[in-house]
């Protein structure tokens, strides 16, 4: 809509609703703000920014062009008027942009709009006016052009339960992280649950209350699960009151996809797991429309969105964004278009080493990896899906952008425990085990085949979330084979708060009188050991730990990460401290140097 006048035309409350993001022009030269009709003149007062604003200000998928821009306005209205402005400065004396949109009850107050025409690798200023009261200034920043040869700098991040923790690393990023072009939320940027007794301890100032929720408990109130489109947008809504987040996102654009959470716990298409198929079948297409939903609406995320549309049709978030010469990066979507899991969750297969039934264990997690295998390679799963997977493997192989970087909810890398050496096991758990087959290795012939094009390209580094852990490791086409080079590179983020893997694992085998008896609790302070001498592509494993990591690209020459990592999130206060771990990877040698 280029040639759209920079006010905004007043529009059908029903065109409004459909297509939620709107796409408004910048003018050619600034205006100045006497001429705005949208500001109220100065700044309100914190009281009631909070009260009009609750949730605060957010932008994202930043090109060089555009940006998105988002807010939400607190408010029973059936329609409130929301005035914007875009400008150079933070004063607002240069406007390129401003006019006014229509929100209201049936987005719960979200606006989202996507100026034009703005200049590359340009910082803008933005603020919205409702109800008499003007929001706090936002920060963004426009990608430079795609033959710019500019330094690239962003976060990324993933796994931020809100329930009994803090986010502390935000507020590390936010104090401590200096200056970035933009921050990549990989997933579970919400959790579903209010309560899982497995990782979730609810405290009266963080705490989630749902309207109505799916009980996973004999509670029917303590242990919910979202399940309606207003406990979604109500988990969206609490997370996002959290002052470090609000400021992160006040200060930096954001590139977010998903992964479980935003809709259940290892969710493959519309489909949940939460009872592990002690109840049938978990298909709900109804609830996985309701999380598309309120996804597209609370995220400043240029995503294809379509609510007139069934469910897969209605929502797209795989995408990439280029940021000048040196940087392509290509989201993936790893939730909405791949297969079951390979091992089905009902019944005992002592082959996999599924030993009890109605469980997880044994179907996603800790799986005997010679029996999975052999089934793996039968069905061929897919955890892309054909199209992505089309898509992917030509934005790869077409990209001129010195650095291609990967951004998976889940790790590509290769999981493997081996317990072989420790006699005191009974002989079926003296083996070899993944940890986890929702993640990549559950669908390792669609991985070999990615990797196998990616070997083929020159400097590829994925970026991955999911596993609440800081990895670092070099990237075969076969894991079991690592006498040819490594074909690429994969940083891998520990949760902003979720419940580090081993604290996670070490729960798990302490509830289970079966581990437990077993003598595994033992071994879980060994987990990044054992780990590591499985699987020893690892350059770096810390498995106990929170925080958020820094990409770092120097041109043509090489990309530095930094691992943010923060020790404690229970507590309301931060004692400030931060560790420091760094990493470099020469272009063209797929080799990680620790610094």
């Amino acid at each position: 809509m280029a040639g759209m006048p920079p006010r905004v035309p007043t529009l059908r409350r029903r065109d409004f609703l459909r297509f939620a993001a709107i796409t408004v022009a910048v003018s050619a030269a600034p205006k100045l703000s006497g001429c705005s009709h949208t500001s109220s003149g100065g700044a309100s007062s914190p009281e009631d920014v909070d009260r009009v604003f609750p949730q605060g200000i957010a932008s994202g998928d930043p090109r060089p062009d555009s940006v998105v821009l988002w807010t939400r306005v607190e408010s029973s209205d059936a329609v409130v008027r929301v005035g914007y402005e875009v400008a150079l400065d933070e004063g607002f004396a240069q406007i390129v942009a401003d006019g006014e949109v229509e929100t209201g009850v049936e987005r719960d107050g979200t606006v989202k709009l996507k100026p034009v025409g703005l200049d590359p690798f340009t910082t803008y200023y933005y603020r919205f006016v409702a109800l008499g009261v003007t929001s706090m200034t936002g920060r963004t920043k426009t990608a430079p052009a795609p033959g710019d040869d500019v330094p690239v700098r962003f976060a990324f991040a993933s796994c931020q339960d809100f329930v009994g923790r803090y986010y502390h690393a935000w507020q590390a990023f936010v104090e401590q992280g200096g200056e970035v072009d933009f921050v990549v939320h990989l997933g579970d940027y919400v959790y579903e649950t209010t309560g899982d007794p497995d990782f979730q301890t609810p405290e009266a100032n963080r705490e989630v209350v749902l309207p109505d929720g799916l009980p996973l408990g004999e509670s029917t109130t303590s242990n919910l699960a979202a399940l309606t489109l207003a406990d979604y947008r109500t988990l969206y809504k609490t997370y996002r009151t959290d002052r470090w987040l609000k400021l992160a996102h006040q200060r930096f654009p954001f590139v977010v996809t998903w992964d479980d959470h935003e809709f259940a716990n290892d969710c493959w298409q519309d489909h949940a797991t939460d009872f592990n198929e002690a109840r049938g079948d978990e298909k709900s297409t109804a609830r996985r429309e309701a999380a598309n939903q309120a996804f597209f609406e609370f995220q400043p995320a240029d995503v294809v969105y379509d609510e007139d549309a069934s469910f897969p049709n209605d929502i797209r978030v795989y995408r990439s964004l280029r940021y000048g010469r040196h940087v392509d990066l290509m989201l993936v979507d790893g939730r909405l278009y791949r297969s079951d899991h390979v091992i089905p969750e009902g019944p005992v297969d002592l082959s996999v080493g599924k030993f009890s039934p109605n469980s997880s264990l044994g179907s996603r997690n800790f799986v005997l990896k010679p029996g999975f295998d052999a089934r793996e390679a039968e069905v061929l799963p897919t955890l892309l899906g054909a199209e992505q997977k089309a898509w992917l493997l030509t934005a790869l192989g077409s990209s001129s952008a010195t650095w291609k970087i990967l951004g998976s909810d889940v790790q590509l890398s290769q999981m493997v425990i081996d317990l072989r050496s420790f006699e005191l096991l009974p002989e079926q758990f003296r083996n070899l085990f993944y940890f986890s087959v929702d993640q990549w290795d559950g669908y390792r012939s669609e991985r070999a085949e990615l990797l196998r094009t990616i070997g083929g390209l020159d400097n590829v580094v994925a970026i991955a979330g999911d596993i609440h852990a800081f990895y670092a490791s070099e990237l075969y086409a076969d894991f079991d084979d690592q006498s040819t080079p490594p074909v690429a590179v994969e940083f891998v983020c520990a949760g902003i708060s979720s419940s580090p893997v081993q604290e996670i694992t070490q729960s798990t085998v302490d509830g289970s009188p079966t581990l437990s008896a077993l003598g595994l609790g033992a071994l879980v302070p060994q987990f990044d050991t054992i780990l590591t001498q499985a699987s020893p592509q690892y350059r770096y494993a810390k498995s106990l730990s929170h925080g958020i990591a820094i990409l770092d690209v120097q041109g043509a020459e090489a990309v530095e990460v930094e691992f943010l990592q923060i020790a404690d999130v229970r507590t309301p206060e931060w004692d400030g401290s931060v560790e420091r771990v760094r990493f470099r990877t020469t272009a063209g040698s797929n080799r990680i140097e620790r610094l």
